[in-house]
């Protein structure tokens, strides 16, 4: 006869779950808790963009997926040791397409069923717009918030491919300079059409690149080269600040160089995200239980917070920032509350438990 386990193991926390879950690889290796905080700051930055904070905050945040990139080169070069086939290649892919994809399909699936059920709720019906839709399904343009699913999905594949041959900084810089001389070349030609979407998904891809090489590098950087690098890109962005304030008298836009990234965005951002990482020492004492939860969660937080700005009649983006994300976070612990209640009592298999895991609990 089976044994039934205590009913008191039903009783689930998912925060403590979730720090039980801080070794990695088996034991091995221990969860890099500051990664936890930079990534929720990331996080907090891009929900703080979407709230349409004032210009003066809206600037500042401009360097939340650069950051995100950026972690994603610096954790990828602690594991590219263990990527050593193309059998593992393969199954580094085939994981991060299920982390990454798969989540956002099941949310997109649920979210045009809101939609077709409770269409008055929304400001646009997007069920009514298949190709709306369908480019949403291919992380394309969509209704605007998928395609930093496919940036990450996008580094996933070219980033191994791209470290082989970029390990130097010079290296990087080379490919920098070429990247921005090719958009110089071909922009008159990315209106529309075919050029739209070259922009979208190549330039795209090859802008953030920029920011997962340096991540992957960083660690191999001297302190010296970090300094110089830091000085530079902080010292373009205010002399570009300059010139908009002084011979084009507008407010200087960072963002207006975000799609693709290039020029003062890059810089900006690089800047940041290098200080950001000379920081990380100090970041321990700010890793707690919900820290290590939203920075672990951060995709299924992203996802429903998309579903809660849509539906919301909150004027005050304050107010908007703070309830979209606190529901967005409750929704996900409740989401993963639930998971772990189905794995426990249903007492499926250790291979289908990871899988329900990896997907809808990141």
């Amino acid at each position: 006869m089976k044994r039934q386990p205590p009913q008191n193991q039903f009783k689930l926390n998912i925060f403590n779950y979730v720090c039980i879950r801080k070794t990695m690889d088996n034991g091995k290796k221990t969860r890099d808790g500051s990664i936890d905080v930079l990534r929720s700051i990331g996080l907090l930055c891009i929900v703080l963009a979407h709230v349409v904070p004032p210009n003066w905050l809206f600037q500042i945040r401009n360097f939340d997926v650069p950051l995100m990139v950026f972690i994603s080169g610096y954790l990828y070069a602690g594991r590219a040791n263990q990527i050593q086939s193309f059998t593992s290649l393969l199954d580094y892919l085939g994981k991060r397409f299920v982390r990454l994809v798969v989540p956002v399909w099941i949310f997109l699936s649920l979210f045009y069923l809101i939609q077709y059920c409770f269409p008055s709720v929304f400001p646009i019906n997007y069920t009514l717009f298949p190709d709306v839709m369908r480019s949403s399904y291919l992380l394309l343009e969509g209704f605007g918030y998928v395609w930093i699913i496919r940036v990450f999905l996008m580094m996933a594949i070219l980033g191994p491919l791209s470290m082989v041959y970029f390990k130097k900084p010079i290296s990087i810089l080379y490919y920098y300079i070429s990247y921005e001389v090719v958009y110089l070349l071909v922009q008159p030609y990315l209106g529309d059409g075919i050029g739209k979407q070259f922009n979208e998904i190549l330039l795209y891809t090859a802008g953030f690149l920029v920011f997962f090489l340096l991540g992957s590098t960083y660690t191999s950087l001297t302190k010296s080269a970090k300094t110089i690098l830091f000085t530079v890109t902080i010292a373009l962005t205010a002399l570009g600040g300059l010139y908009f304030y002084l011979y084009e008298k507008v407010a200087f836009n960072i963002g207006s160089f975000k799609y693709p990234p290039r020029l003062f965005y890059m810089y900006y951002a690089v800047a940041i995200c290098l200080f950001l990482f000379h920081l990380r020492p100090w970041f321990a004492p700010f890793n707690n239980r919900l820290i290590t939860f939203i920075g672990s969660s951060t995709i299924w937080i992203y996802l429903w917070h998309i579903l809660l700005l849509l539906i919301l009649p909150i004027e005050n983006w304050g107010i908007r920032f703070l309830v979209v994300l606190m529901l967005a976070s409750t929704l996900t612990y409740v989401q993963q509350y639930l998971v772990e209640m189905f794995i426990r009592l249903s007492g499926c298999s250790s291979a289908v438990s990871k899988q329900l895991r990896i997907i809808f609990c990141s």
